[in-house]
């Protein structure tokens, strides 16, 4: 790659608007705009990303309390007294809305709950299987189970802690990313025997152009990397996510999502027809809140939103676990989700996203102690699995530690890129000078460029807005920069 944020005015941004040139010096703006006004967007989210890449391996030692229990060689209690341990730790109006069972030896379990009585939800309560000692309670976020800790740096990896508004910047990161990187191997490619050839001068231009020629073997060494998470992140970002949902679900390329209401008649083992999956982003970050709540009036005349009367038994879990393994889910982590009412089925499914993952879930009638329908991983459409696998790869979990380190190391390399570039654009630039100059090729590849070209680009740049709205409102924002400095040295002219 060539440095991201050079200025110089490159030779083809110059000349009659040849095919070959009018493309090359449109690839060469977009990595100068990229360098000059996004890449400080896609630092953050390459520290930030680093920062949620490591936070794994912090949080088993921060919560090793809550997570470990001791060796024993006791037998586990069965997960219907796990359960009532579990109840009479929480309060009355407390629901529980999920149970994961210890996945090993030394894990506790954990019995997921929401309370509005006290304002709480997504809690865990962590309970020593052989013991039925609560072990501590801490809140949980997505079928991942991540804790705290994790939370807190996902949230500020994707939205800087500012909510939806602060989603901008990450989605603006990643239209770019991908951008950024190919359009720097472009240039690499267009200048490498160049360079190659050049005698290294000394001062400032030796310095800038040894970092410049770091920058590009740094940036090469990423490339694949780059372009991976660029895609992956679009598939769950807030407006890019949309669109893709809307072409997945054209093409059929949707993720199939089990029956969770009980038929009519109840029959026994029917499967119901998968219907696609409307958010199959990220780790799955849904909401376990429960459907049918009842109300209380309190003292000063308000009401209090309070969870419907359980439809179940803590026996129940017992009975869901046996009728999983029975129907094929072997995979250590389980999560069960008891009915949110009475024609609601119960949900068990696998959440072990660890290579090769495993993801199969089964909808169960309990009262007969049948299923209702059974979805296999196998049976995902290509792009489907494709996604699922490209979601956990990006957030570390697909490959375990192994993951998580490279994920650290690459973005700690992307940090690197950019600074080097930012060193290597300092020693002979300044701002100002380099946006008026992008201002000024970028009119002149314009008013230079043919019909042909002008219409190509045009109709190119609103299919990519139309797929990625905030790569189009930052394109939007450049043009209006170009115009108001076009407008600004036309007035300046006038008063000279």
């Amino acid at each position: 790659m060539t440095d991201s944020v050079s200025s110089t005015s490159s030779p083809t941004t110059t000349r009659s608007a040849e095919p070959t040139r009018f493309w090359t010096a449109l690839w060469q703006l977009l990595h100068r705009y990229a360098g000059l006004f996004i890449a400080p967007f896609i630092f953050v989210a390459a520290f930030t990303g680093m920062l949620y890449a490591i936070a794994p391996a912090l949080e088993q030692w921060l919560y090793q309390d809550q997570l470990t229990v001791p060796p024993t060689q006791q037998s586990a209690q069965p997960l219907s007294r796990q359960v009532e341990a579990a109840q009479q730790h929480l309060s009355p109006h407390a629901n529980i809305v999920a149970v994961r069972p210890a996945d090993t030896p030394t894990q506790s379990s954990r019995i997921i709950f929401n309370d509005p009585s006290r304002n709480l939800s997504n809690q865990a309560v962590f309970i020593d299987p052989y013991t039925l000692q609560i072990k501590g309670q801490l809140a949980v976020y997505g079928t991942s189970g991540v804790l705290p800790l994790r939370t807190t740096l996902d949230h500020l990896h994707r939205d800087l802690l500012l909510g939806e508004t602060g989603r901008l910047y990450s989605e603006l990161a990643a239209s770019w990313l991908g951008l950024l990187a190919l359009s720097g191997f472009y240039q690499w490619i267009k200048k490498r025997k160049i360079l190659a050839k050049a005698v290294s001068p000394r001062g400032h231009l030796g310095r800038r152009l040894k970092r410049q020629q770091l920058h590009s073997w740094l940036g090469l060494i990423i490339l694949p990397f780059l372009v991976f998470f660029s895609v992956t992140g679009l598939t769950w970002s807030n407006w890019a996510g949309d669109q893709i949902s809307v072409i997945r679900q054209v093409l059929g390329w949707q993720t199939p999502v089990l029956q969770n209401k009980l038929q009519a008649h109840g029959s026994s083992h029917q499967f119901a027809t998968s219907q696609p999956s409307s958010h199959e982003h990220g780790d799955g970050h849904q909401s376990l809140a429960p459907e049918h709540t009842a109300h209380q009036a309190l003292s000063d005349g308000s009401v209090q939103t309070l969870p419907a009367q359980p439809t179940w038994q803590a026996s129940n879990f017992d009975t869901a676990l046996g009728l999983a393994r029975e129907h094929g889910l072997t995979a250590s982590k389980l999560q069960i989700r008891p009915a949110r009412d009475r024609q609601s089925t119960w949900i068990v499914e696998e959440i072990d996203h660890h290579w090769p993952i495993q993801v199969d879930s089964v909808s169960l009638d309990i009262s007969r102690r049948t299923v209702v329908d059974q979805l296999q991983f196998e049976q995902y459409p290509l792009v489907a699995k494709l996604i699922r696998w490209g979601i956990d790869a990006h957030i570390g979990v697909l490959f375990g530690w192994l993951n998580q380190l490279v994920l650290a190391f690459v973005s700690a390399l992307l940090c690197l890129t950019i600074v080097v570039a930012y060193r290597a654009w300092g020693l002979t630039h300044h701002l100002q000078q380099a946006t008026l100059q992008f201002a000024r090729d970028t009119r002149l590849m314009w008013q230079r460029a043919s019909l042909v070209q002008k219409i190509s680009l045009t109709l190119l740049l609103i299919a990519l807005s139309i797929a990625l709205p905030v790569f189009g409102f930052s394109i939007a924002i450049a043009l209006v920069y170009i115009g108001l400095t076009a407008q600004f040295q036309k007035q300046s002219q006038n008063q000279s």
